[in-house]
């Protein structure tokens, strides 16, 4: 296994590296506040923080014998924007639960709560939506599977470069599976 310690560890210091890395961030002169609201500067990163459900269609829950399964998932998104069109981002998510999927072989794969890293490529075609493909990995303890993602979401902009983005994402993964996500984040530019 590559993870040697346990997953709520793992959860701790993701959320530390976050609160730590904001409030690095949240720390102005009241000259760059001043300047801030004279012009829009452009910014170049982005970081979010999703709270969504997945969807599996070919998913069982191990409590239950569902065909129909919708597991709870969190999310986590750096990105980088070269311009006001065009970013790379890495977009990471967990799913809350423990569920089996069964191949077109009949053989069925545990999933224990895996973790999905992808590194996207974004597109703007407007002010309001955002385009996602990329490729990644679905980490979990008993089997990993490559990923493509395709998606976009939506952003509302409010006050201080501060974002609420509504989203739809659809993972295919190795051609095992696949799942829909729908997820509302919360994103702060810096």
């Amino acid at each position: 296994m590559i993870f040697s310690f346990k997953l709520p560890v793992l959860q701790l210091l993701i959320l530390c590296f976050l609160l730590f890395s904001l409030s690095s961030f949240a720390q102005k002169s009241e000259e760059n506040i001043e300047e801030d609201n004279d012009t829009e500067k452009f910014v170049h990163h982005k970081i979010s923080l999703i709270i969504s459900h997945t969807h599996i269609p070919k998913g069982n829950s191990s409590v239950q014998n569902e065909t129909f399964l919708i597991v709870p998932s969190w999310g986590m998104n750096y990105e980088y924007w070269f311009n006001e069109r065009w970013a790379v981002g890495l977009h990471s998510d967990m799913e809350i639960s423990t569920y089996i999927i069964v191949n077109e072989h009949g053989r069925e794969i545990e999933r224990e709560r895996p973790i999905i890293s992808t590194i996207v490529g974004i597109y703007k075609p407007n002010k309001l939506i955002n385009l996602i493909a990329g490729i990644g990995r679905e980490f979990e303890k008993n089997e990993n599977f490559w990923v493509f993602r395709l998606g976009f979401d939506l952003e509302f902009e409010m006050h201080n470069r501060w974002e609420l983005s509504p989203s739809l994402i659809y993972d295919i993964k190795e051609s095992v599976y696949d799942s829909w996500t729908i997820g509302l984040g919360v994103s702060k530019h810096f």
